[in-house]
């Protein structure tokens, strides 16, 4: 009797397990993710020749070691194009839409050739005198938009061969591709942002969310801190899997993001943008400009502004033109809880994309873009509120009640998970003990920033230091997340008949 009771209980916990995983991820197996500061060998881990090494502040490239990889890229002295242009009066050069002119290569190239040798051996400190893990001739140039501004600058790096076709390599254990990310945190003082964000979508989202590695860099000889190496968000196997563009059709898989302020060869303007529902223009990623004729690009275009405007129709919810049928929900939900939870004011506006298979449903994602988020945005964004229910396609997917319940059960699954605070915050810890005395190097180079960087206003809001940045990043945790788990099913409001009676007779 006492075995049968033990058997009935086993099968009630698995089951429950069960339950369990299916409410946290809708049904899908969590995916596999490598996150760096789980796997990687930690500062301990070496010998104790090595911790020693390690474990200083030098930034001489001759006696520098690190238990992080290390990536060594030399120009031979050029400057790298891409940042901005000043005038006599040191203010940067602009369009009539006040976006930043970049600098150009003396050739008028966006980018410049250099070598780039990466040092990650895994058993041991990684110095620059040691034999490259990879080396490979590449393209670079400063990214990004106000971030061109900042000192510690973000790079898209290129490897290419002898014959500057793409050299498809693996970085940092990441999957093989020819264009990398160097993402530098210089506004985020907590140095976490991007990689907390994107390995905790990475963990409960099943659509492609970019790979991130921690490293540290150094440019022409000189130690520019530490860096993240991320997963450009390109069409490619190991990246966002969609059927090829077929040169004999006019149809087309794409890939957009929201980002553009002017618009260019490759910028559309769908519904939402002509009806000013959003004051920035839909670039095209994917097809590249090489494939994107005139006819497909208009037919993306009239492709998205058709589920737009089905999206906005009087029979937006009904069962044969429902926005269901069109949109992969599960991606807007997920997003949502995302962007909303770490209040991502950009959100709908910038660094946003979506894509669609041709044989597939439009996808919100990847996720891309942390660093002004979880209260790093230059504006105090106060907690109490929601900020994403009325941006772009949101607007009308919450007067659905169905969209409304199905995001209030995915938070509340969340938040007994990946999105916990006990997690966010160990996850938190974990990485920062990873990261050791990196943390402190980079600090060297960029400390200055604590007492001249005057991003966030009011002033008062600027971290005087690592300790106080982590702080409040997870103060910010805690806050949010209680005002969310009490509030939550508020969003019920926006799909009560009262709000929508109107807009529907």
């Amino acid at each position: 009797m006492r075995s049968k009771v033990i058997v009935i209980l086993a099968v009630v916990c698995l089951v429950a397990v069960g339950v369990y995983a299916a409410l946290l991820n809708e049904g899908q197996p969590l995916p596999e993710r490598y996150i760096q500061h789980e796997k990687a060998q930690h500062i301990e881990d070496l010998s104790a020749e090595d911790q020693a090494a390690a474990s200083s502040t030098s930034t001489d490239p001759e006696t520098f070691a690190s238990h992080l990889p290390a990536i060594s890229i030399d120009t031979g002295g050029q400057e790298i194009p891409g940042g901005p242009i000043y005038d006599e009066n040191g203010k940067y050069l602009a369009d009539e839409n006040s976006v930043m002119i970049p600098s150009l290569a003396p050739d008028g190239s966006e980018t410049i050739a250099a070598n780039v040798k990466v040092f990650d051996n895994g058993q041991g400190a990684n110095r620059l005198s040691n034999q490259a893990d990879l080396e490979s001739d590449c393209r670079i140039r400063i990214r990004g938009n106000s971030s061109r501004r900042y000192d510690k600058k973000n790079y898209l790096l290129t490897l290419v061969k002898e014959d500057g076709t793409d050299n498809d390599q693996e970085l940092l254990g990441m999957d093989k591709c020819e264009t990398w990310v160097l993402h530098g945190p210089g506004i985020d003082k907590s140095l976490i942002r991007n990689y907390l964000a994107y390995n905790i979508a990475g963990q409960y989202m099943d659509k492609f969310v970019p790979e991130i590695r921690f490293f540290e860099l150094f440019i022409d000889g000189q130690y520019k801190g530490l860096y993240a190496a991320v997963e450009s968000i390109k069409v490619e196997e190991g990246r966002l899997q969609v059927n090829p563009t077929d040169e004999n059709t006019v149809a087309t898989s794409y890939v957009v993001s929201i980002d553009e302020k002017s618009q260019s060869a490759t910028t559309l303007s769908t519904f939402l943008n002509y009806t000013l529902r959003v004051g920035t223009y839909l670039d095209v990623v994917y097809p590249n400009e090489e494939l994107l004729t005139e006819e497909r690009r208009e037919w993306i275009n009239n492709d998205i502004s058709a589920w737009e405007k089905s999206l906005f129709s009087y029979d937006y919810d009904t069962s044969d033109y429902g926005y269901w049928t069109t949109l992969d929900v599960s991606s807007f939900v997920d997003m949502y809880i995302l962007n909303e939870f770490a209040i991502n004011d950009d959100f709908g506006a910038y660094s946003t994309y979506l894509y669609k298979d041709l044989r597939g449903k439009v996808t919100l994602g990847p996720p891309w873009d942390y660093d002004n988020t979880f209260d790093n945005y230059q504006l105090e964004t106060p907690v109490d509120e929601f900020y994403i229910v009325e941006r772009a396609w949101y607007y009308m997917l919450f007067k659905d009640e169905e969209f409304c319940e199905r995001t209030i059960s995915r938070y509340r699954s969340l938040r007994q998970g990946v999105l916990s605070e006990d997690y966010l915050n160990t996850f938190i810890d974990e990485t920062i003990d990873y990261l050791d005395a990196a943390i402190d190097r980079n600090w060297v180079v960029w400390g200055y920033t604590f007492q001249e960087d005057n991003h966030l206003k009011p002033e008062e809001r600027q971290p005087a230091s690592f300790e106080e940045a982590i702080s409040d990043l997870k103060s910010f945790i805690h806050d949010r997340g209680a005002w969310l788990d009490q509030y939550i099913e508020n969003l019920r409001q926006y799909s009560h008949e009262s709000a929508v009676k109107k807009f529907n007779h």
